[in-house]
C-alpha cells in the first residue's frame, strides 16, 4: 500500500527502558491510538545482542541501536505498515546513542535519525553527529531526539537558564544550522512555554526533546504538540 494522501504524523519520545514486556504494550497501542506514521525513541535501554521485539501488525518495521555491553542509552525508528517504507542505507553508533535510516516513502527520499545525546560535551557530541549526519542524509531529512540540552534557555526552562555555557548552547545551535534544521515546535509555538523533563536536582522543568526538519519544509508542517506520556509513569 503506497502512502500517498494521509500526512506523515511524527513523534519522538525518551522512553526510559522498554525492556519491561508491558511498556512495550503500551507503546505500540499508544502509537495506534495517535495514529503515528514515524516514531523515534531514545533510552530504549535495549543491549545488542538479546534486544526483544517492538512490533506488532501495524507497526512491522522497526530499526535499532543499542549499546553492546550494557543496558543503557539505546534509540530506535519504528514505522507504520502503511508507510510501505524501503529501506536504503542505515549507519548505528557503536554507543547506541544515534540511528540514520534512509529510504523512500511513496518513491520521495527521506532521512530519519534518532539521537540520545549524553548530558555531558552535548555540543560537542552534537557537532560530530550532525557532521556525520550531513554527510549521510539525502532527500527530506527529519530528526528526534533527547539533545538533553534546552535550544533556548529563556524559554525552554522553567528558571529562564541552565548550567550549560550559552557557547555549548550557540556551539548547539549552529550544529542544526548546518543542516538547516529547526525546531518544528517552536515555529508554531513562538511565545509558549513547554517542557518535556523535569531535574530534581536542579528543581527545574526544561524542553530538551526535539524533532527538527528542514526551513523549506516549514510549509507542510500543520501542526506541533507536547503530549504527556502517562504510560511512562507504570513499571521500570
Amino acid at each position: 500500500m503506497a502512502y500517498l494522501s494521509a500526512p506523515l504524523t511524527v513523534m519522538a519520545l525518551n522512553c526510559r527502558g522498554l525492556n519491561v514486556p508491558e511498556r512495550r504494550t503500551h507503546l505500540l497501542r499508544e502509537l495506534r491510538k495517535k495514529r503515528i506514521s514515524i516514531a523515534m525513541f531514545q533510552e530504549t535501554h535495549f543491549l545488542e545482542r538479546s534486544a526483544p521485539k517492538l512490533r506488532n501488525r501495524q507497526y512491522p518495521n522497526n530499526f535499532f541501536s543499542n549499546h553492546p555491553t550494557t543496558r543503557k542509552a539505546g534509540v530506535a525508528i519504528v514505522l507504520a505498515a502503511e508507510l510501505d517504507f524501503k529501506e536504503l542505507y542505515k549507519v548505528t553508533d557503536k554507543l547506541g546513542r544515534f540511528l540514520f535510516l534512509k529510504g523512500t516513502i511513496a518513491d520521495r527520499m527521506y532521512t530519519l535519525a534518532s539521537i540520545y545525546v549524553p548530558n555531558k560535551n552535548q555540543a560537542r557530541f552534537l557537532w560530530r553527529t550532525m557532521s556525520k549526519l550531513s554527510g549521510f542524509s539525502e532527500g527530506t531529512p527529519i530528526v528526534g531526539g533527547d539533545l538533553n540540552a534546552p535550544l533556548d534557555p529563556q524559554m525552554d526552562t522553567s528558571t529562564g537558564h541552565c548550567c550549560i555555557p550559552m557557547s555549548s548552547i550557540h556551539s548547539i545551535r549552529k550544529s542544526m544550522g548546518n543542516l538547516g534544521l529547526v525546531d518544528c515546535w517552536r515555529v508554531l509555538n513562538p511565545d509558549v512555554k513547554d517542557y518535556t523533563h523535569y531535574s530534581a536536582l536542579h528543581n527545574r522543568y526544561s524542553r530538551i526533546d526535539y524533532i527538527l526538519i528542514q526551513q523549506e519544509g516549514l510549509s507542510r508542517l500543520k501542526k506541533a504538540a507536547i503530549d504527556p506520556a502517562t504510560w511512562l509513569d507504570h513499571g521500570p
